[in-house]
């Protein structure tokens, strides 16, 4: 996650960089010479846009589709050792709070240990 931030925040200074640097030197950015030339441009600039929204698209359904896993969770009571197994979804489970794939809501109390056991 700070990679994601410190990759846009360098992004964002080395375009700030530029458009300083081009106020300063009063360049002003060339005029294409052919049309044709500048829809290839423009063509390679939306299909570079197109990739970079499809590649999101995927990696986020792929995100998507590992938080519906199914996992079998085992709620192990530290007094007793009494063993509970339950069936939730990846994403249902929030520390020491966890809600059943058949709607349960299951708080975990200070002496009890969670285990989650991939299914596959």
């Amino acid at each position: 996650m700070l990679t994601k931030l410190l990759f846009t925040a360098l992004v964002v200074a080395g375009v700030f960089a530029l458009y300083r640097f081009r106020s300063r030197t009063g360049a002003q950015p060339l005029k294409p010479r052919n049309p044709a030339d500048n829809r290839f441009g423009r063509l390679v600039s939306y299909g570079f846009v197109g990739v970079l929204l499809a590649i999101s698209a995927i990696g986020y359904y792929f995100h998507w589709q590992s938080k519906q896993q199914v996992v079998s969770v085992r709620v192990i009571d530290g007094g007793t050792g009494n063993l509970t197994t339950y069936q939730v979804y990846r994403h249902s489970i929030e520390g020491r709070h966890l809600q059943t794939v058949d709607g349960r809501s299951i708080m975990l109390g200070a002496g009890e240990r969670l285990e989650v056991l991939n299914r596959e």
